[in-house]
C-alpha cells in the first residue's frame, strides 16, 4: 500500500483516483507514528485530493463520516501524553482542509459544519500534549495544528459563535497550562487564527479588543515572580501581541491597545524605553 500512495502523489491532481482500499488506509493511518506516512503520504495525499476533488462522492461522504463517527480528535485526549497525540493532531488538520472544502463546495450539512465550528474550539481547550518535535515521529505539534483548524472556522463565511469570549477563555487555558515556553511557532499559529477572525467580521474589533483587555489582566493577576511558569505564560502572551502588532498594523484601534499592553509588560519588566 506505501508504494501504492507513493505512486499517487506523481500523479497530476486532475488524474489522480483512489481505491476505495486506498482511502480506508489513509483514514487508518492519521496518526502513524511514522512520519513519512502520517505526513509525506497520508497528509499530502488528502490535503491535495479533497481541494482538487480528486475522490469520488461516495468516497468523499466516506470520508467525513469517518470523521465524525471514530472520535479521531479526542481520541485519549484526557489521558497523560501518548502517541494518539498524532492521530489528535493530523485530524485537526484534516478538520480544517474539510472546512476550506467545504469554503468552496458546500460539501457539509449545516449540523456538521457547526460541529466542525465548536470542535476546532473544544479542541483547542481540552489538548494538554504540547509537545512540537518528537525524536523519531515527527511533529505532534498538536496545538499549531489546530490553530489552523481554528483559522478554518473563524475565517468561514458560515462561522457563527453565539459566544466569543469563549475564544479568549480558550485561549487563555492554552496559555495557563504551559509549564515551559512554547518552542516550535505555537504563538503566531495561534495568533494568525484570530486574525483571520476578524479580517471575516467573525469576530469584532470591539471583542477581540475586549478579548486582549481580559487576558491580559488574567495572566497579570495570577503573574508571580517566583513562579516560572507565570513567566512563561506572560511571556508567551506577549509573542502572541507582538504578532497581533504585526498582523494589525493597517487596524489603529488594534494596533493602540496592543501596543498599550506590550508597553506596560516592558514597564513592569524595568526595560527603560
Amino acid at each position: 500500500m506505501i508504494q501504492e500512495l507513493e505512486a499517487l502523489l506523481k500523479v497530476s491532481a486532475q488524474k489522480l483516483y483512489f481505491t476505495n482500499n486506498q482511502v480506508n488506509f489513509m483514514l487508518n493511518n492519521i496518526g502513524n507514528t511514522d512520519p513519512y506516512v502520517r505526513d509525506n503520504l497520508v497528509y499530502m495525499l488528502f490535503a491535495t485530493s479533497l481541494m482538487n476533488k480528486a475522490f469520488t462522492s461516495d468516497q468523499q461522504d466516506f470520508i467525513i463520516n469517518y470523521f465524525f463517527a471514530n472520535d479521531l480528535l479526542f481520541k485519549d485526549i484526557l489521558e497523560p501524553q501518548n502517541n494518539f497525540v498524532f492521530t489528535r493532531s493530523f485530524s485537526a488538520l484534516l478538520g480544517g482542509i474539510i472546512l476550506e472544502f467545504d469554503e468552496d463546495s458546500s460539501i457539509l450539512s449545516d449540523n456538521q459544519r457547526n460541529k466542525l465550528f465548536k470542535w476546532s474550539i473544544q479542541y483547542l481547550k481540552l489538548e494538554n500534549d504540547y509537545r512540537g518535535f518528537v525524536t523519531n515521529k515527527g511533529w505532534a505539534h498538536a496545538i499549531a495544528h489546530d490553530s489552523d483548524f481554528l483559522e478554518s472556522s473563524l475565517s468561514h463565511t458560515k462561522f457563527h459563535l453565539t459566544n466569543v469570549s469563549e475564544l479568549f477563555i480558550t485561549l487563555k487555558k492554552v496559555i495557563n497550562r504551559l509549564e515551559t515556553p512554547f518552542m516550535d511557532e505555537e504563538e503566531a499559529r495561534l495568533a494568525s487564527a484570530f486574525k483571520l477572525g476578524v479580517q471575516a467580521e467573525n469576530i469584532s474589533v470591539e471583542y477581540f479588543i475586549k478579548g486582549i483587555q481580559y487576558i491580559d489582566k488574567e495572566l497579570w493577576m495570577q503573574y508571580d515572580a517566583t513562579k516560572l511558569n507565570t513567566c512563561y505564560q506572560l511571556h508567551t502572551w506577549t509573542h502572541i501581541l507582538h504578532h497581533w502588532l504585526i498582523f494589525f498594523s493597517d487596524n489603529s484601534e488594534i494596533k493602540s491597545i496592543v501596543e498599550l499592553k506590550l508597553n506596560h509588560y516592558y514597564q513592569k519588566m524595568g526595560y527603560n524605553f
